[in-house]
């Protein structure tokens, strides 16, 4: 699709992320961002890579209007996150985004339905709406007959499955994905992926991942690289031949 086609969603602007780090006696700051462009658009499947220390997460944060630039801007549809008041965030976070985390970060104490209803309290819907959703959700991630269990009831896929779940119910426009695949076997792992690009397809919501994974590479509509807290290129995926260990470009 031509590029003046697609919207953009996400626009981040010269983007910087200064840290404070103290050492014994002295202060040095920690360029995590150097002025980073991304775009992403609206629909597609965005894989963010790079090494550990590139700024990836922070950048992943950023996005999440989990933090904060030092410099430049992040901004969603058009909206400069940094601009929101606490309030007007919090519903950002409620409403349009929804997190995958690789460690699930499921509630134990909590059944799979009520872990994926949680979201919908937060946006005010009754309790019968929000399991009416919730189930509805479980359902397309063929979980629906392991509603009432424990997260310890479940293998670490059906947890993941759980969590994948629990992002897209309140049909949020972007789903953050922070390694989703990273404790999961090759099979699994796989099936994660399917029922992301499901769960994408059935609410037309755009994905963003940060990534080692080959088989979520493989999935991804573009893949940028973040080296040394600067974007170093981005691809398209029909650019890119991906083979288990190694990314190779046309």
């Amino acid at each position: 699709m031509a590029g003046d086609e697609r919207r953009v969603i996400v626009d981040v602007r010269d983007v910087k992320m200064v840290y404070n780090a103290r050492n014994r006696d002295q202060s040095t700051h920690v360029h995590a961002l150097r002025g980073l462009d991304v775009q992403v658009y609206e629909n597609e499947f965005f894989a963010i890579m790079g090494p550990s220390g590139s700024g990836k997460s922070t950048l992943f944060n950023m996005i999440g209007a989990l933090q904060t630039p030092t410099g430049g801007e992040v901004l969603l549809d058009g909206v400069n996150l940094a601009s929101l008041s606490p309030q007007q965030l919090a519903a950002v976070r409620c409403f349009e985004l929804g997190y995958i985390f690789q460690t699930y970060n499921l509630l134990p104490v909590m059944s799979a339905l009520m872990n994926v209803a949680l979201p919908t309290v937060f946006a005010g819907m009754t309790t019968e709406e929000g399991e009416k959703r919730a189930m509805e959700c479980l359902a397309i991630v063929g979980l629906d007959d392991r509603a009432h269990h424990l997260p310890s009831e479940l293998s670490g896929g059906q947890q993941q499955r759980v969590a994948i779940a629990r992002a897209f119910v309140n049909k949020p426009r972007i789903i953050l994905a922070d390694e989703p695949t990273g404790n999961l076997d090759s099979k699994t792992g796989q099936q994660i992926i399917d029922y992301m690009k499901s769960l994408q397809r059935e609410m037309g919501a755009t994905i963003i991942t940060v990534t080692h994974d080959d088989k979520m590479l493989s999935a991804a509509d573009r893949m940028a690289w973040i080296r040394d807290g600067r974007l170093e290129r981005i691809a398209d995926r029909s650019q890119i031949e991906i083979q288990m260990g190694s990314i190779k470009e046309h």
